[in-house]
């Protein structure tokens, strides 16, 4: 997967923390950053954009990172924020509360409020911004896995903790058209562990209309290879009828079921494109992700894209055979 990476290792010892600092005010606004390791601070970060999330690998010695009351807005307020520990001890604080990280622990607080993360010695962070458009209709809480206390959700927590420390170990091998479909997995997950902690009777939940529509597009994502999932299977799987299915969909641009086929056309879209999918046949392709029609295919294709999938894939094709040769020279 595509990815941009900033080192302090190329500057002088003496430059690598005020570099560091910079690094991070570049990507997350105006924050204060303290390195609290004596020796030469070598660090990291490699940053994602997966589907609409943005993450972070993050590789540093220790140090401190803070936002303070009264600080502007910053770049990044569009955004919740979370954050994984993978390796080493750190301490989160947040609208005056303290929770401790440890590795395999996250935590998801909103960034708008004042907050400091410490690791106290090296550590390596995955860090995951969401847009605040995805969770519209309710109020994330801040979540700590610290404070899970019911089984659901520790049970939730170290599945989403076990599929971020995977995608964490994973994102440089996967390729850029997996983005959308990991995100809305990443996602779901979260929704269904925002549910469990509305269930446990924790004030400031969010509600339940919104959470199921998260729950929804991760259901779609995960079996749209599946050429019978339909509302009424995706209603019977997640236990609500298909009138309370159309009703959180009402403030969608699109109907749950154009949902579905979008999704379908833009997998196939991406395969069309691979050049490590040249041997598949474009019926292979429609088939695999949920179509039973070739024919009903090409059509929606041509509908949706303005073109047939056999142009399109030549035209893909040829485009990275040249962009290929380009980089060999």
């Amino acid at each position: 997967m595509e990815h941009r990476t900033f080192e302090t290792r190329g500057e002088a010892a003496a430059d690598r923390a005020h570099c560091w600092g910079s690094i991070n005010r570049g990507f997350f606004g105006e924050l204060g950053v303290q390195c609290l390791d004596p020796g030469p601070f070598d660090a990291a970060m490699s940053a994602y954009d997966v589907g609409p999330l943005r993450l972070f690998r993050i590789d540093a010695p220790a140090h401190r990172v803070w936002r303070d009351a009264g600080w502007r807005d910053l770049p990044t307020d569009g955004y919740y924020k979370l954050v994984l520990q993978l390796s080493g001890r750190a301490q989160i604080r947040h609208r005056e509360r303290s929770f401790d990280l440890r590795p395999g622990d996250w935590s998801l607080y909103d960034p708008q409020a004042p907050y400091s993360i410490t690791n106290f010695e090296r550590a390596e962070l995955l860090v995951m911004q969401l847009p605040r458009q995805q969770f519209k209709g309710f109020k994330v809480p801040n979540l700590h896995t610290s404070e899970a206390h019911t089984s659901a959700l520790l049970g939730l927590s170290a599945v989403f903790g076990s599929f971020l420390r995977s995608l964490a170990e994973q994102l440089p091998a996967l390729p850029d058209a997996v983005g959308q479909p990991v995100s809305e997995t990443a996602i779901g997950l979260l929704a269904s562990t925002l549910a469990a902690y509305q269930e446990s009777g924790q004030p400031d939940h969010a509600t339940l209309p919104a959470v199921l529509k998260l729950r929804v597009k991760q259901h779609v994502h995960a079996h749209l290879g599946e050429s019978d999932l339909t509302i009424e299977r995706i209603a019977l799987d997640l236990r609500c009828s298909k009138r309370y299915l159309h009703r959180v969909f009402e403030d969608e641009p699109c109907s749950l079921d154009r949902y579905i086929w979008q999704a379908r056309l833009e997998r196939c879209r991406a395969a069309l494109a691979a050049p490590a999918a040249t041997a598949r046949s474009i019926s292979e392709i429609a088939f695999a992700w949920g179509f039973n029609s070739s024919a009903h295919f090409c059509r929606l294709f041509k509908g949706y894209y303005g073109v047939s999938p056999r142009d399109f894939r030549r035209r893909a094709l040829a485009e990275a055979a040249s962009a290929a040769v380009s980089r060999r020279h």
